[in-house]
């Protein structure tokens, strides 16, 4: 799901998770598609209902599938993105609502792999026809490990660029050009050297603690779990991204944790002049801060490529109808509808045969005219992903409570620790 601010809505999530599994243990999904029975009484037209968010694909593109099966009655429904999402999809996984057909996911759709029972199994409808499409890494979150059953298509990726002002590189003598600035910060170290003479020279910071964890966890091929479901949040490669950004505050290179609309002011008013963010942040930074057109440009950023983010299209099993609702997905997240999406607010597809196509040349007028294009191509090629585990938001909840607690003066030692003490309690539940 887009994220509206630097934050994540992990501890939701969470609660999200905690809820499928009692509903996984009961072995059948409760719920109910009463409103999807038969044919639309009106029209005669199979009914399906889908469940979106703005920004999870393009409008204009939905308006072409309705147009391109007449046979289908597609009721999109456009539901409030965040919180209230996740709040009304798991009210109706427990049964307590109308089922829709189709469902967007976001990058916890691996997480869903444990109730795939839930979902319809999109290799029975051909998706294998179609895989050689989409960047490997994407398509196999929302895989089984056998990748013998398939609970979504991918929509979008979400490469991690650094988005800067080139007004205030400018101010604090620093070369300000994409290839110049990738060039200074190829390592983490690299960056904060570079953010410390921006902030002397200008006052303005990168993102909050959080962001700064959140960004180099994404870069690493490890997260919480190994493969055989032993926790390794503890270890180094955690506490290494840990420790990076207790750094970067304790040099004072970072913006204090606070609410999406607060970030957006400091955005707005340059008090942020560099951060980390997925490609769907264009559309983010042009709304936050609408002062500041044409002085922004995005580069590679620290350390080396990553992804935040990314959304699916999925069909519950409780649908009369698979084979309409995968016809529908398929056409939704084909190639060529894609690049409206990307064209209209960020989304970067992830169908790597369209992205040398001229129809993918974006150069925006919020980012001096910099074709955005080039540099998310390289970001998404060569993300690795971690291993997923049901259990990553615990964990990913209580380490960022120990970040913000570190940014609210707490010793970071003890935090960390008490972060672990908390993530074993739980996890021996």
């Amino acid at each position: 799901m887009k994220r509206k601010s630097f934050g994540l809505t992990a501890i939701l999530l969470a609660c999200v998770l905690l809820v499928l599994t009692a509903c996984g243990q009961n072995g059948s999904n409760t719920a109910s598609n009463n409103g999807n029975q038969g044919e639309s009484a009106s029209s005669g037209k199979i009914p399906l209902k889908l469940w979106y968010w703005n920004g999870a694909i393009s409008d204009s593109t939905i308006e072409a599938a309705k147009a391109k099966f007449p046979n289908i009655d597609l009721q999109a429904e456009k539901l409030p993105s965040g919180d209230d999402y996740f709040t009304k999809l798991k009210a109706t996984l427990v049964g307590g609502g109308d089922a829709p057909d189709i469902v967007a996911m976001d990058s916890w759709v691996s997480s869903m792999l444990a109730y795939k029972d839930k979902f319809v199994n999109l290799y029975d409808q051909g998706a294998k026809d179609i895989q050689s499409k989409y960047l490997d890494w994407k398509w196999k979150m929302a895989a089984t490990p056998d990748d013998k059953y398939l609970i979504g298509l991918p929509i979008d990726v979400a490469p991690v660029v650094l988005y800067y002002r080139t007004d205030l590189l400018e101010k604090a003598g620093i070369p300000n050009t994409p290839d110049a600035v990738s060039s200074a910060v190829k390592t983490w170290d690299d960056y904060l050297a570079l953010l410390k003479k921006l902030k002397d020279a200008t006052g303005a910071t990168t993102g909050n603690i959080a962001d700064v964890y959140n960004t180099v966890m994404g870069q690493s091929d490890k997260s919480y779990f190994d493969e055989q479901g032993n926790y390794i949040g503890d270890q180094a490669h955690v506490k290494a991204a840990y420790d990076l950004a207790v750094k970067a505050y304790q040099q004072g290179l970072t913006f204090p944790y606070s609410n999406g609309s607060e970030q957006n002011a400091a955005i707005n008013n340059g008090k942020i002049a560099m951060y980390t963010g997925a490609s769907w942040a264009v559309g983010d930074l042009m709304s936050a801060a609408p002062d500041t057109k044409g002085k922004w440009n995005i580069a590679h950023p620290p350390g080396h490529v990553g992804n935040q983010g990314g959304s699916f299209f999925g069909a519950l099993s409780s649908t009369k109808y698979p084979k309409e609702a995968y016809e529908v997905i398929q056409f939704l997240v084909s190639p060529e509808n894609l690049v409206t999406a990307y064209k209209e607010f960020g989304n970067y597809p992830s169908t790597p045969e369209i992205y040398s196509s001229p129809d993918m040349v974006n150069k925006n007028d919020f980012f001096g005219g910099q074709d955005l294009s080039p540099v998310f191509a390289d970001a998404a090629k060569d993300v690795k992903i971690a291993h997923t585990d049901s259990r990553d938001m615990v964990v990913s909840t209580a380490i960022t409570d120990a970040l913000v607690a570190v940014d609210k003066k707490r010793d970071p030692e003890k935090s960390w620790q008490d972060a672990q003490d908390k993530i074993k309690k739980q996890l021996s539940h």
